[in-house]
C-alpha cells in the first residue's frame, strides 16, 4: 500500500470513525454479557435513595434495626398494563414512580400523595385491592423507637386515574383462556394519567401502632375478601430463661396482629371495615416477636391459605396452618426440624417443581471463613440445649430451604376444602430443611430471598438481596462494645454512641444469584449473572418492567440510589416463557390466593399468586413461567381461592394468558389417592432412653456426640415358631428387649431376666447366631459407648446369652475373652469352614480420647460357644461391617466401614484375614447392607454415608481432615478438623472454641479478625500440618458399590439420600415386581452445632428400575413419615420397624401394590 495513500485524511478519519463505532458496540455487547445489568438513575428515572442519618438519638445502639432498610412494591397503580414502583424510606420520603414505557419511569409522588410521615420510621410495603374497586392500594408499615402516634400504619387507598373512573377494571378481561399478546403495542413514552391516593387506615381500622415491619392480604376465613396480617416486632431482646416466660404473654406492640375484613357479603360500596381478630385465631402475639418477614402459601396442600412467619433472636419461626374454620394452629416445631436463628426474609415457591410450596428462609451466615470467624455465633452445645429446655426449637444461623414432603396430588384436582366439610386430602405432612445440601445456606447478612425464573429454563432461581451498613455482630466490636460500656459514666453517654459508631466496622459485600439446576441443587452465579458490585440493599422485588418475557429486578438500596437490574436473558438466549393474569371474583378482583399449575411434557410447574414475600416486599405483577425450549404447553390449570378450577390445552408460549373467575364452572370433587406403599401400624411399642450426656465437655473439639448411638434392630426366630422375632438394644441403665411376634403380626414383649441383670451396659450392636451349634438362636450383645472410662470401663464388656430353644436366654458368664474396649458393630460368619460361626467385632472411638479406635477383633468358636481373640486389627473408627464373597472362592470376606477410612475389606486367605483398602473412598460411614441388587450372582453393597447437607464439600484434592495430636503438651489429645472454604484449607473450629481447646493460640490470635485471616497452616504451623497425624474424608455420599467380579465401582444414589446421614437400610422387592429396592432412613441430631442438625431423611424410598437404577419415591406415595434419629430398619415380614435413638420405634406395614411391570 502506497504511504500516501495509507495516511490518507479519508482514510484515517474513516478508519476511527469505524474503530469508534466498533468500540462502542463491543461495549455494549461487554455490559449485556452478564444476565442482569443495573441501571443508571438517570437513564430509569428512579432516582430513590433511603439515606440513613446517624444521630445521637437515632443509630443502631439505640435501635438494633436501623440498618433494615427500606422495602418495594412492584404494581400496576395506574391500570396501564405496565408495573409501577413504590419504595418506601426509613427517615426519607416514600416515592412512587410510574412505569412510562418499561424501563424508564417519573416520579409522580407529589402528585398521588403518597410520601408517607416523615416524623415516623416506615419499613415494609404490601398492595392489595382493599376495597375491592379495581385500583391497587398501598398499605405502609411504620416502626423506630418513637411514640405510638408515629408508629401507626398508612393505608393509601388509590382514588383511580381522573377523568378514568372504573374504565380500567376489564384491561384484559376476556374469556377463560384469553390470549393476549405479551409483546404489548408499542407504548407512548409520554406518561398517562396520575392516579391520586387517599390515606384511610384509621377510617378501615387498620392504623397499627405496633412495632410493624411488613404486612400482607390474604383471605384467610374464605370468604372472598382480603383479610390482613400485620408482622409487629419487639425492641428489646430477652435472655432465654426471660423469655421463656413470655412466650404466652400478650403484647401490644411487639406482637402480629390479624384483621378480618368485614365487608358486606354483597360486595364494597365506600370502604370496607377490618376488625383485630387475633386473639381468637390461635396467632402468637407475645413480647417475643421479633418478626421480620412473613408470606403466605398453601403449604398441606387442602386449598386453605397458611402463614409463615420470620422471627429475630430466640424465638424460633412460625408455621401457621389454616383450620379452615377462622383459626390457624401454630405447627412449626410438628412441620420442621429446625429453622434458621436470626431469619429475615422469606419466600414460598415450588422449587423443585413437584407441585407443592417449598420454603426458603434468609439469615447471616457469611460465605467467605474471615467474616464466619468474626460474625459467626458461638458453637455452644449447652446453649443449644438450654434453649431446647426453654422451650424454643433448634435454630443454627443459615439460610434453610425446607423441602414440602406433604401429602399432595401428583395431577392436582380441585381439593375439596370446605364444600362438605369432609376432612382436607391435606395433611400434617413434614418438611426436609436441605439448604447445605443445595448450596444456599451461606449469603452474609441477607434479606430478600426471592425464587422465581430468571433464566426462563423452568427452574426457580434464587436471588438474594445482602448487606448491612455496620457489622453490628463484628465479635470483637461487641468485646469492645461490653468493655466500654463498663467505662462510661452517665454524662458521657451520649457522645461516647457516636464514638463507638465510628468504632464498628462496616465491611461491603454483594448481592447473592444461584441458578437452579433441577435436582435440588443451585450453582452460585453471582459473577455471571452481575452481582459482584458491592453495595447495601434490603427490600427486592422483580417484575418483567420492559416486557420482553424474562424478570427484572429491582432493590431500595441503603444510601445510595435505588437499583433497576434489566434482565437479558431473552436478547442473549431467548427462552420460551407464559404468563398469567387473573381475574378474580367480585371482592378479590385480582384473584389474589389463585392456584396454576402449569403441564409441558413430563414436567409441571406451580405458583400460587401471594405477592407479599421477600423483605418488606410486594410484587403485584403477572405470574410468569419460563418454558425453556418448550414448544407446547399441555394444559394450564387454574384453582381459585373458592375451589373453583379452569383448564386450557394446548397452549404456544409466549404469550399472556388471562383466567377469569367468572367464568369457572362449579369445583369438583376431588379424586381418591391410591394407597401409599406403607402405613403406620403401630403394632410395637417401645421407646430408647438415652442418659444425657455432653460428650464436648470432655473433648470440645469432637463432630458430634459420640455417647448416642444405637439402638440396633436384630430379627431372627427364637422359639422355632416360623415367625421372626425382634430384639431391641436398650441405652444404659435400659435392658435390651426381645419382642414375640404373634400370628397376627403383632410384637409381644418376652421378660428375659438376665437382660435386666445387665442393663447398666449400653448395647451398640447384637445378632442372633446358633453359638453352640443346638440348633437354636443364641444372642451376643455387644457393649459400648463413649462415657465409659476408668471405674465404668467394665461395662464395655460383650455378653452371650445362650437360648434354651424356646426364646428363654441365659447368660454364658464364660463365654467370652475379657475385652473391655468400645465396640461398634458385629458379624457372625464361620471364617474357617469348619461348621461352626466365628466373630468379626468392630472397634470404635476410645473413651475421651477422640480420634483414636479401639481395635477390631476376629473371635474364634471352639465349636461349643467359647471364643477366644484369633486376630485383631487397627481398623479406625469402625461403625459397620458385612460379609461377603467377593471374589467366588467361597471363603468368606468382611467389608467394613468406618469414619475418616476408606471403604476397607478384610480379605480371606483359607481362614486368614488380611485388611485392604479401597482407593479414594474415604469416607464419614455409618451403615452397609449387602444384597444382589443387579441380580447378577454376586453381592453388591449399600453404604449409608454423612451426605451432603453438611458446610463442606470435600474432594479428593480437597479433603475434609482431621489434625490430631497432644499440640498443647497436656497428656490429652486435641482433634482439629479442617475444610476448605474458597480454596483455602481452614479450621472448622472457631476462635472461642479453639482457644479452649488449646490455651497458647490465645498469645498468636488477639481477636477475632486475625483468626479469621487463618489458614490451618497458621493455626498449626506449616511444618505441623504436613507431620501431624491425620486422617481425611473425600466422599460423603450415600451409594452402592457395584461388584463386578470382585471389583468394587461407587455410584452414589440420588439426591434425598444425600440429605442426612443414613444409619437404617433395609433392602427388599417392596413392590413386588421382581427387583430390590432400598429403604434409607436415619438423620443426626448430635452434631456441633457448626455443622448444624441434619433431618431432612423422613425415610427415603428408592425403587429399583433396573440396570442399576434407582428413583425416588415420592414421599406421599411412599407414606413415610419419619423423625428423629432413625438408626435402624429391618423389615419383618410385611412390618417395617424403625429405632430411633432416645426416642421411640417406629412401625409401619406394607400395603399391597399393584405392580405395573412396563413401569
Amino acid at each position: 500500500m502506497p504511504f500516501s495513500t495509507f495516511y490518507s485524511p479519508q482514510n484515517f478519519f474513516t478508519k476511527l470513525l469505524v474503530g469508534t463505532v466498533f468500540f462502542f458496540i463491543l461495549a455494549g455487547c461487554q455490559s449485556k454479557s452478564t444476565l442482569f445489568e443495573c441501571l443508571d438513575a438517570t437513564k430509569t428515572g428512579i432516582d430513590f435513595e433511603n439515606r440513613l442519618t446517624e444521630t445521637e438519638k437515632d443509630n443502631i445502639l439505640a435501635y438494633e434495626y436501623f440498618y433494615n432498610g427500606g422495602g418495594v412494591a412492584v404494581a400496576d397503580f395506574n391500570n396501564d398494563q405496565r408495573p409501577d414502583v413504590y419504595l418506601t424510606g426509613n427517615q426519607v420520603s416514600n416515592k412512587l414512580y410510574l412505569n412510562k414505557n418499561g424501563l424508564t419511569f417519573e416520579d409522580v409522588t407529589a402528585q398521588a400523595g403518597v410520601a408517607g410521615r416523615t416524623d415516623g420510621w416506615k419499613t415494609g410495603v404490601t398492595v392489595a385491592d382493599v376495597n375491592a374497586d379495581g385500583w391497587l392500594d398501598i398499605y405502609v408499615c411504620y416502626s423506630g423507637n418513637v411514640p405510638a402516634q408515629q408508629r401507626k400504619n398508612q393505608l393509601f387507598i388509590n382514588n383511580g386515574v381522573q377523568g378514568n373512573g372504573q374504565e380500567s377494571l376489564v384491561i384484559g378481561e376476556g374469556a377463560v383462556g384469553k390470549i393476549e399478546n405479551s409483546k404489548l403495542k408499542t407504548q407512548n413514552s409520554k406518561l398517562e394519567q396520575v392516579p391520586t391516593f387517599t390515606e384511610q387506615a384509621e377510617a378501615y381500622g387498620l392504623a397499627d401502632a405496633g412495632y410493624s415491619t411488613q404486612a400482607l392480604f390474604f383471605d384467610y376465613d374464605t370468604d372472598g375478601d382480603l383479610d390482613l396480617f400485620v408482622l409487629n416486632h419487639n425492641l428489646r431482646d430477652y435472655q432465654r430463661k426471660e423469655a421463656a416466660y413470655l412466650k404466652k404473654e400478650f403484647d401490644p406492640n411487639a406482637g402480629d396482629r390479624l384483621y378480618r375484613n368485614e365487608t358486606p357479603s354483597g360486595g364494597v360500596e365506600n370502604s370496607s371495615v377490618f376488625t383485630d381478630v387475633t386473639a381468637s385465631t390461635g396467632i402468637l402475639s407475645n413480647a417475643l416477636g421479633f418478626g421480620l418477614g412473613v408470606a403466605v402459601g398453601d403449604l398441606n396442600n387442602d386449598n386453605l391459605p397458611d402463614l409463615y412467619v420470620c422471627n429475630d433472636y430466640v424465638e424460633e419461626d412460625y408455621c401457621y396452618l389454616n383450620n379452615g374454620n377462622g383459626t390457624f394452629t401454630e405447627s412449626g416445631k410438628q412441620l420442621m426440624g429446625h429453622f434458621s436463628y436470626s431469619t429475615m426474609g422469606v419466600d414460598i415457591a415450588d422449587v423443585n417443581n413437584d407441585a407443592l410450596p417449598d420454603i426458603f428462609t434468609t439469615d447471616m451466615l457469611p460465605e467467605t471463613n474471615a467474616r464466619q470467624k468474626r460474625l459467626g455465633w458461638p458453637d455452644n452445645w449447652n446453649v443449644q440445649q438450654s434453649m431446647l429446655k426453654n422451650g424454643f426449637h433448634w435454630q443454627n444461623m443459615r439460610n434453610m430451604l425446607q423441602i414440602n414432603l406433604s401429602p399432595h396430588r401428583k395431577s392436582p384436582q380441585t381439593p375439596e376444602r370446605g364444600l362438605n366439610k369432609k376432612a382436607s386430602f391435606g395433611g400434617l405432612g413434614a418438611f426436609a430443611e436441605i439448604g447445605q445440601l443445595a448450596g444456599v445456606a451461606a449469603t452474609d447478612w441477607s434479606w430478600a430471598g426471592l425464587l422465581a425464573d430468571f433464566d426462563n429454563d423452568g427452574f426457580k432461581d434464587l436471588f438474594v438481596s445482602n448487606g448491612f451498613v455496620r457489622d453490628y455482630t463484628d465479635l470483637d466490636f461487641v468485646k469492645y462494645y461490653a468493655d466500654e460500656q463498663q467505662k462510661t459514666t452517665n454524662s458521657q453517654t451520649k457522645k461516647a454512641l457516636l464514638d463507638h459508631l465510628k468504632q464498628m466496622p462496616a465491611t461491603p459485600t454483594h448481592h447473592f444469584a444461584f441458578k437452579n439446576n433441577g435436582d435440588l441443587t443451585f450453582d452460585n452465579k453471582v459473577k455471571e449473572w452481575g452481582f459482584e458490585k458491592n453495595t447495601v440493599a434490603c427490600g427486592a422485588a422483580y417484575a418483567d418492567f420492559d416486557n420482553d418475557g424474562d424478570l427484572d429486578l429491582i432493590t431500595n438500596n441503603t444510601n445510595e440510589p435505588a437499583c433497576l437490574y434489566r434482565n437479558n436473558q431473552q436478547a442473549q438466549n431467548p427462552h420460551n416463557y407464559l404468563k398469567i393474569k387473573l381475574n378474580g371474583g367480585v371482592q378479590n378482583r385480582f384473584g389474589l390466593g389463585a392456584k396454576v399449575y402449569l403441564y409441558a411434557g413430563e414436567q409441571v410447574q406451580y405458583q400460587e399468586f401471594m405477592p407479599t414475600r421477600g423483605f418488606q416486599s410486594c410484587m403485584y405483577d403477572n405470574l410468569h413461567f419460563g418454558m425453556a425450549n418448550t414448544k407446547t404447553i399441555d394444559s394450564v390449570r387454574v384453582v381459585w381461592p373458592d375451589a373453583k378450577t379452569q383448564t386450557l390445552r394446548n397452549i404456544a408460549p409466549n404469550q399472556l394468558l388471562t383466567f377469569r373467575h367468572a367464568d369457572a364452572p362449579d369445583a369438583l370433587i376431588p379424586a381418591r389417592q391410591p394407597a401409599p406403599w406403607f402405613s403406620v401400624s403401630n403394632n410395637l411399642i417401645f421407646a430408647h432412653h438415652e442418659n444425657p450426656s455432653v460428650d464436648f465437655n470432655r473433648q470440645i473439639l469432637l463432630p458430634y456426640l459420640y455417647s448416642y448411638g444405637g439402638p440396633r434392630l436384630i430379627k431372627g426366630d427364637v422359639n422355632a415358631d416360623q415367625l421372626e422375632d425382634l430384639y431391641i438394644g436398650g441405652a444404659s441403665g435400659q435392658a435390651g428387649q426381645l419382642f414375640l411376634q404373634t400370628k397376627n403380626q403383632q410384637f409381644v414383649a418376652s421378660s428375659q431376666p438376665d437382660f435386666e441383670t445387665d442393663k447398666m451396659a449400653e448395647d451398640r450392636d447384637a445378632a442372633f447366631f446358633d453359638a453352640d451349634r443346638d440348633g437354636d438362636l443364641d444372642l451376643y450383645v455387644l457393649s459400648g459407648g463413649y462415657e465409659f472410662v476408668d471405674q465404668f470401663a467394665p461395662l464395655l464388656q460383650d455378653r452371650l446369652y445362650l437360648n434354651d430353644g424356646k426364646g428363654h436366654f441365659a447368660r454364658s458368664m464364660a463365654a467370652l475373652p475379657a475385652l473391655t474396649t468400645n465396640k461398634s458393630c458385629v458379624q457372625p460368619f464361620d471364617n474357617e469352614q469348619d461348621g461352626d460361626l466365628d466373630l468379626f467385632v468392630g472397634g470404635s472411638v476410645q473413651p475421651g480420647n477422640f480420634p483414636f479406635a479401639d481395635n477390631s477383633y476376629l473371635l474364634k468358636n471352639d465349636g461349643k460357644g467359647h471364643f477366644s481373640v484369633a486376630a485383631q486389627w487397627s481398623l479406625g473408627l469402625v461403625t459397620d461391617a458385612a460379609v461377603a464373597d467377593l471374589n467366588a472362592d467361597k471363603w468368606a470376606e468382611i467389608v467394613v466401614v468406618a469414619e475418616w477410612q476408606p471403604l476397607q475389606i478384610l480379605t480371606n486367605k483359607k481362614g486368614t484375614l488380611a485388611p485392604i483398602r479401597q482407593e479414594n473412598s474415604a469416607g464419614w460411614y455409618n451403615r452397609i447392607a449387602a444384597a444382589d441388587l443387579d441380580n447378577d450372582g454376586d453381592l453388591d453393597f449399600v453404604t449409608g454415608n454423612v451426605g451432603q447437607n453438611i458446610p463442606f464439600k470435600p474432594t479428593t484434592e480437597q479433603p475434609l481432615t482431621l489434625y490430631y495430636d497432644d499440640f498443647d503438651h497436656n497428656g490429652r489429645v486435641e482433634p482439629f478438623v479442617s475444610y476448605f472454604v474458597q480454596n483455602e484449607e481452614v479450621p472448622l473450629a472457631g476462635r472461642d472454641e479453639a482457644l479452649e481447646q488449646w490455651a497458647a493460640l490465645r498469645k498468636v490470635f488477639t481477636d477475632y479478625q486475625k483468626y479469621g485471616k487463618a489458614t490451618m497452616a497458621d493455626v498449626l504451623g506449616q511444618e505441623m500440618t504436613q507431620t501431624t497425624p491425620k486422617l481425611t474424608i473425600t466422599e460423603t455420599r450415600t451409594g452402592v458399590w457395584w461388584n463386578e467380579k470382585g471389583t468394587l465401582n461407587f455410584k452414589p444414589l440420588p439426591i434425598m439420600a444425600q440429605a442426612a446421614p443414613v444409619f437404617g437400610i433395609a433392602i427388599s422387592d417392596f413392590d413386588n415386581d421382581g427387583k430390590l429396592d432400598i429403604l434409607l432412613a436415619g438423620n443426626q441430631s448430635k452434631f456441633r452445632i457448626r455443622i448444624g442438625k441434619t433431618d431432612a431423611n423422613a425415610g427415603v424410598l428408592l425403587r429399583g428400575t433396573g440396570n442399576q437404577n434407582f428413583v425416588q419415591v415420592p414421599q406421599n406415595e411412599a407414606g413415610l413419615w419419619l423423625k428423629g434419629d432413625v438408626r435402624d430398619a429391618v423389615r419383618v415380614g410385611n412390618q417395617l420397624i424403625f429405632s430411633t435413638n432416645d426416642g421411640p420405634v417406629q412401625t409401619y406395614r406394607m400395603n399391597e401394590r399393584v405392580v405395573n411391570q412396563k413401569q
